[in-house]
């Protein structure tokens, strides 16, 4: 994921895109920022990453007794 914060100069802008991202389809938003909005703090970024973490936990037994074996 490419997050990416500029101030355009003119009507056209390029953006360029890493090798990994050729020949796949790829999403473009273009939105304005205000200034709350460019206070994107870490925490945030953090449970943002953490939130898109997904774990299939199907079929999932939890043993203590192996848990706590010496």
């Amino acid at each position: 994921m490419i997050n990416q914060i500029i101030i355009p100069s003119a009507s056209n802008h390029t953006v360029e895109l890493p090798e990994l991202y050729y020949g796949k389809k790829v999403m473009v938003t273009v939105s304005a920022l205000d200034e709350k909005a460019e206070k994107y703090t870490k925490a945030e970024e953090a449970r943002a990453f953490f939130n898109s973490l997904q774990f299939d936990m199907t079929g999932f037994k939890f043993n203590r007794e192996e848990a706590n074996e010496r």
